[in-house]
């Protein structure tokens, strides 16, 4: 446990360091960025590195297109279902589905968690310090392979897992429409469109991404 926690305030003070550079990079884009940053302040994204990567990825399931606050009302009720604790895999699989789908769950979300944790089980889904090893576009490639897990579910796991910084969520609804109102367009971008804007945001485009959920 101790080895653990310092491992931790490692990993965490490295990714502070990034997060900081990524702030002052994005600060020196123009005058809308360094007010926006000014703002909020330094990027404090939270790294769940307590969660494994099959529990990052249900609690994503959980949060997928609904507003946050009901996202963390369903999610709040699984975990006291599990007496607070997330649980592993095979606590999953042992309760029975009706009561897991009781916390709020849509049928195709209560299956998609089923699955994953079934993949756990026997392996298919790697740990943390595998996914280390392996590339934004392959972790992408090998988990969208999953029934219900989309590209946005990864790149969350993607940011908010692994601390990887320059990753886009092009088709996050949010991004594309904070992005209007930041930049004070007249029209909604396309995903296509914010990928070519971001290239100036590189290699920040997660921090950039957490900034303009940032906007009210």
């Amino acid at each position: 446990m101790i080895r653990e926690n310092i491992w931790t305030m490692r990993e965490n003070l490295l990714i502070g360091d990034k997060y900081k550079e990524a702030s002052d990079f994005l600060s020196k884009l123009d005058s809308d960025w360094k007010n926006l940053i000014k703002k909020n302040g330094p990027c404090n994204i939270k790294i769940s590195f307590r969660l494994e990567p099959y529990q990052s990825l249900i609690k994503s399931v959980i949060f997928q297109q609904l507003h946050p606050r009901a996202g963390n009302a369903i999610f709040n009720r699984f975990l006291i279902l599990f007496n607070n604790k997330f649980p592993d895999a095979e606590s999953i699989l042992k309760t029975p589905p009706l009561r897991i789908k009781s916390c709020g769950l849509s049928q195709n979300k209560l299956s998609t968690i089923i699955e994953i944790a079934s993949l756990r089980l026997n392996k298919t889904i790697p740990n943390t310090s595998k996914l280390n090893k392996i590339s934004d576009s392959e972790i992408i490639r090998l988990l969208t392979t999953i029934k219900g897990i989309g590209e946005w579910t990864v790149q969350m796991l993607l940011i908010f897992h692994l601390g990887r910084i320059d990753i886009l969520p092009q088709n996050d609804l949010a991004i594309r429409k904070n992005y209007r109102k930041f930049k004070k367009l007249d029209n909604l971008i396309t995903p296509k469109e914010i990928i070519e804007i971001s290239k100036k945001w590189k290699p920040y485009r997660s921090v950039a991404s957490w900034y303009l959920w940032s906007i009210d």
